[in-house]
């Protein structure tokens, strides 16, 4: 491995001269624009509309899908070491794959809630969805003191001191954002209960509130552009991350072993 054996530590300073090197860009992105609650029109999607959100959710899954296993093998990889390295790194990995899966999640329950042909079919993929998003976001961010002291997003902050100042602001910009996201509605709860412990009557009684497609398929956005912000934000990190060890392996500072 070329950054040394299991018991070998090295410290990761992310600060150092990083301005001089020129590798992968840090990008400034406007992480507001996912977060603009959207308001439903009153507009029910036609066949050529569905069809084409089918189409951007099938080529969405093929992307992110494509790189879970390179993900997951780099995680497992990782978990032999325990230097501050694999260590950090890990955090970074696991967030990434947190981020993916949930996001394909969501898109594919919201695909087959569009193909669904019968009224109990959609009934049912609008009921998984509503778990999806508020267990999602849940793990993402979380609502109060316990599931935030438990989210993928306090992890990160564990490791935040380790980047450069331009990659702390963007993570308390997001974490004001998350923030108002998680009181700006219940987030399905009662919905996802119900979803999760089958009391069977009212489990019938929640499915049989009215069925509004479009305004389904505008709440799974709620999630999804939350999802997608972090998920350019990681990619931030991960660029940050790997630029750094470049560099200073160009300039002999990593093991060769």
């Amino acid at each position: 491995m070329p950054f040394g054996r299991k018991t070998r530590t090295f410290a990761i300073v992310m600060n150092d001269d990083f301005e001089d090197v020129q590798f992968s860009p840090i990008l400034n992105y406007p992480y507001a624009r996912w977060f603009r609650e959207g308001q439903y029109n009153g507009r029910t999607p036609n066949e050529a509309e569905r069809a084409e959100i089918v189409t951007i959710i099938d080529e969405n899954v093929a992307s992110y899908s494509d790189g879970v296993p390179i993900i997951v093998n780099a995680l497992n990889q990782s978990k032999e070491f325990y230097d501050d390295f694999h260590e950090l790194y890990k955090v970074i990995l696991s967030a990434m794959l947190f981020v993916i899966q949930t996001m394909t999640d969501a898109m594919v329950v919201s695909k087959y809630f569009i193909l669904a042909d019968n009224d109990y079919d959609k009934r049912l993929m609008r009921g998984k969805l509503a778990v999806i998003l508020n267990e999602g976001f849940k793990k993402l961010y979380g609502f109060e003191n316990k599931t935030i002291t438990n989210s993928v997003w306090v992890r990160l902050k564990t490791i935040i001191q380790h980047f450069p100042k331009e990659i702390n602001l963007q993570y308390f910009e997001l974490t004001t954002l998350l923030e108002r996201h998680a009181k700006s509605s219940s987030w399905w709860k009662v919905e996802r209960n119900i979803e999760t412990h089958l009391d069977a009557e009212k489990l019938y009684l929640s499915r049989c509130e009215k069925l509004i497609e479009g305004k389904v398929l505008l709440d799974s956005l709620k999630l999804l552009d939350a999802l997608n912000a972090v998920y350019h934000f990681l990619e931030n990190m991960h660029s940050c991350f790997l630029n750094t060890l470049t560099y200073k392996y160009l300039k002999g500072e990593l093991p060769e072993e």
